[in-house]
């Protein structure tokens, strides 16, 4: 009877060990819409800080414009 235990989990343990794999699964589901999710993030970072520039280089030129008055006429 030992000797059917020891071959039985012999057995289970070349099993366990013949399905573990290192190789990781493609990517799932839920990662490509995180990673969508943090592109899109990222455009809207980028667009964002596009308008602020804008928006800083338009104050900078009205500054410049209307606070010279040497440069009005």
């Amino acid at each position: 009877m030992k000797h059917l235990q020891i071959i039985g989990l012999m057995a289970c343990v070349a099993f366990f060990v013949g399905c573990e794999s290192t190789q990781t699964a493609g990517r799932g589901t839920q990662e490509a819409k995180r990673l969508a999710a943090v592109q899109q993030q990222r455009q809207r970072q980028a667009q964002m800080d596009e308008a602020q520039q804008n928006l800083w280089s338009a104050q900078a030129n009205i500054l410049n414009q209307d606070g010279n008055p040497a440069r009005r006429y």
